[in-house]
């Protein structure tokens, strides 16, 4: 494997209470990609003790952040503040929901400095939704039992108004905006929630997993392994088609476990191991596909020593569906910096397309007169003659 360094940038992460710069453009650029980030630049070391959270955009060629919106660090006007880890390994998943409008982040209903936050008892997790625009709704915050004093590492949506699924120690949980408890599928250990192709599935400590049916609402679907015993412990996944099908048919997992990017094939309807990459402590995975070339990035470690994330990678995959990844160059496109953990990537969201109303036809006639009862008026039209 090769690795490529671009010019030393640093990440310019924003968050609540510092000054941010002028950006160009007022909310996200679709095909851009978000990273999660934890702290303040120049701050202290990110670790276990809860920091400000920020989802800011990098162009996918590496280089300064060009938008950034940092989430709310204090409740009121209908949402709840939101802090997270900077140093629990999977925490901070950012999905898009499924229909490309919606960042969907998670956190904990609490003040930033909030010591060993991820295992807080009596302290509510949070989901954040954050459209095209910038626009923040962090109204749901989950107080029941089973959610409060598990790690909650992800969540996602299919779309705008939908329920939301969430995802940590405590299993798959469903819920709706601004929600204040979650009704559980199953009690997986799960680090990443995700909805492809009208499905769902995740990511737990050992496996990927399709979680039943379509999107279940009621406990306990069948879970459906996608991975082998290779894989030790995957965090965010990308379900794409190399070959242009409407059907998944590679799997590319971020592999905390084994410090790698592995990929996965669809041969005969079994999931095959199909070469990987080093990427350290990689936890953060997305990917996009065209022309049959797959674009991946994620968020790793500068060595399997450190305390967490500090790199956003890319690299390129056309050895097509079956083709090994083994020996693609990854790329650093962007080092954070001091006080800032990288957590989860997702690529921007995009407005959902307007929908026009329609406009009802009107077909005046002829007038043929008024006629006034009573002080009532009555517009008559003169019936039109079809002739043969």
């Amino acid at each position: 494997m090769t690795r490529v360094l671009i010019g030393g940038v640093m990440a310019g992460s924003v968050l609540l209470g510092a000054a941010a710069p002028a950006f160009a453009t007022a909310g996200f650029t679709g095909g851009d990609l978000v990273v999660y980030e934890v702290g303040t630049s120049g701050g202290a070391t990110p670790s276990s003790t809860s920091g400000p959270v920020s989802l800011v955009e990098y162009p996918t060629t590496g280089g300064a952040s060009v938008f950034s919106v940092g989430l709310p660090q204090t409740t009121g006007g209908g949402n709840f503040q939101i802090s997270e880890s900077g140093s629990a390994t999977f925490d901070g998943e950012l999905t898009l929901s499924a229909d490309g409008s919606t960042l969907v982040a998670t956190g904990y209903t609490a003040p930033v400095g909030t010591a060993s936050i991820t295992s807080a008892t009596n302290t509510p997790r949070t989901v954040a939704l954050v459209n095209a625009a910038g626009t923040v709704d962090t109204s749901t915050s989950l107080s029941d039992t089973t959610t409060e004093g598990q790690n909650f590492r992800s969540a996602t949506m299919a779309g705008v108004g939908q329920s939301i699924y969430t995802g940590g120690g405590a299993g798959i949980g469903l819920t709706t905006d601004g929600g204040t408890s979650a009704t559980y599928l199953n009690t997986d250990n799960v680090h990443d929630a995700q909805i492809v192709g009208g499905q769902l599935y995740e990511s737990t400590t050992k496996v990927i997993n399709q979680v039943g049916t379509g999107l279940p609402t009621s406990a306990t679907p069948a879970d459906t392994t996608l991975t082998t015993s290779a894989t030790k412990e995957p965090a965010q996944f990308a379900l794409v088609s190399l070959t242009g099908g409407s059907t998944p048919d590679t799997l590319y997992v971020a592999d905390e476990g084994n410090n790698a990017i592995e990929k996965y094939s669809l041969e005969s309807g079994v999931w095959t191991l199909t070469g990987s990459v080093t990427a350290d402590l990689v936890t953060g995975l997305t990917a996009s596909v065209s022309g049959g070339v797959a674009s991946i990035y994620a968020t790793d470690a500068v060595s399997t020593t450190a305390s967490f994330n500090t790199q956003l990678i890319g690299l390129t995959d056309s050895s097509g569906k079956g083709g090994s990844l083994t020996g693609a160059t990854v790329t650093t496109l962007v080092t954070a910096p001091q006080g800032v953990s990288f957590k989860g990537v997702a690529f921007a969201p995009v407005a959902p397309p307007a929908v026009t109303p329609e406009v009802p036809s009107i077909l005046l006639l002829p007038l043929a007169g008024v006629v006034v009862f009573g002080g009532a008026t009555a517009v008559v039209y003169r019936r039109r003659r079809h002739l043969a």
